[in-house]
């Protein structure tokens, strides 16, 4: 079979429209735990890896900018529909991270959730120490800040707002406005309270 046809068939394998680019084909083509909704935009450098059973969700009309990077270890990433994904973002999984519809992800932001086990046995160096994970949820509507950093077993409400460079160590609830290091409470997008 002759290479154009050979693409041709694979791109209407993934039920997508053409014309969309080569970085969607690419994914499309090489990585078979990746699910791409129609109308995904992946730009150039953008990398997906799911490894030992993990896979990554990226539902319709979700944007992933340059040099992205989602890593899906024996966890699931799903991202829902009209979310924007800044360039040079980390979003990593050992548990699962669940990101909300029309969330604004700003560039430089890292998602990640797991950590070292640095309470264990002192006497193991922290790179064979192994890790500790939980879910992240990002609700519907949220918008993380340029170079924030979300850590594991956070719940982000719906509409809530993480100010740039912010380190997000607990929940934060719907509409809530946080930032620093650690983030806290810094106001609310609810005009009645």
């Amino acid at each position: 079979m002759e290479i154009a046809t050979w693409l041709r068939a694979a791109w209407s394998r993934s039920g997508q429209p053409a014309g969309l680019g080569f970085q969607r084909l690419w994914t499309v083509l090489t990585s078979p735990a990746v699910t791409l909704g129609p109308r995904v935009r992946i730009r150039k450098g953008a990398s997906f890896r799911a490894t030992d059973g993990g896979s990554i969700r990226i539902a319709a009309e979700c944007e992933i900018s340059r040099d992205v990077l989602l890593v899906a270890q024996a966890a699931r990433i799903d991202l829902g529909a009209n979310t924007f994904v800044g360039p040079w973002t980390i979003i990593s999984a050992k548990d699962g991270v669940h990101i909300g519809r029309e969330c604004l992800i700003a560039e430089r932001v890292t998602i990640r959730d797991q950590d070292h086990d640095i309470h264990g046995d002192t006497a193991v160096p922290i790179a064979r120490s192994g890790f500790n994970t939980a879910q992240i949820q990002i609700g519907d509507g949220a918008w993380i800040g340029a170079g924030a950093v979300v850590l594991r077993g956070v719940r982000i409400g719906s509409g809530a707002v993480i100010a740039a460079n912010a380190v997000v160590i607990r929940d934060v609830a719907d509409l809530e406005i946080v930032g620093g290091v650690p983030a806290v409470r810094i106001g609310t997008r609810d005009r009645s309270s």
